[in-house]
């Protein structure tokens, strides 16, 4: 009995959070989003990084800064995937965790009204 309380807990657990990040169709484009370009950084592939990228945000990357980003994520070892973290509905603006198999990153991406990628940044968590 005790055994399928916890199982009947363990499930609202896990649905509440699976809506977490994708309650809404912008949640859900932003992570797809946040993973193909974070995925991208990690494989050092510039064309992936800026595929969704606007314009704007096109023109400020460089090689040379993906590469030494890549390097950062490859020393944390294996690219696990995006855990949502927060939204700002106003901004547009998503969080999420990028988990690496010896550590983690932050990941914000802000999306522009279009859909496409108007902000991307990494932060190196505090250990």
């Amino acid at each position: 009995m005790l055994n399928r309380a916890l199982l009947a807990g363990a499930g609202l657990v896990l649905a509440l959070a699976a809506c977490g990040g994708a309650g809404t169709n912008a949640g859900g484009q932003a992570q797809g989003a946040a993973d193909s370009t974070t995925r991208a950084v990690y494989d050092d592939n510039v064309g992936g990084v800026t595929q969704n990228f606007d314009d704007t945000l096109k023109t400020q990357v460089t090689r040379s800064e993906v590469g030494i980003l890549s390097d950062k994520m490859h020393s944390m070892g294996e690219y696990q995937g995006l855990t949502f973290l927060s939204s700002d509905p106003l901004k547009n603006e998503y969080t999420y965790r990028a988990n690496f198999a010896k550590g983690s990153m932050n990941v914000v991406l802000r999306l522009d009204s279009d859909g496409k990628i108007g902000a991307y940044r990494v932060l190196a968590r505090a250990q």
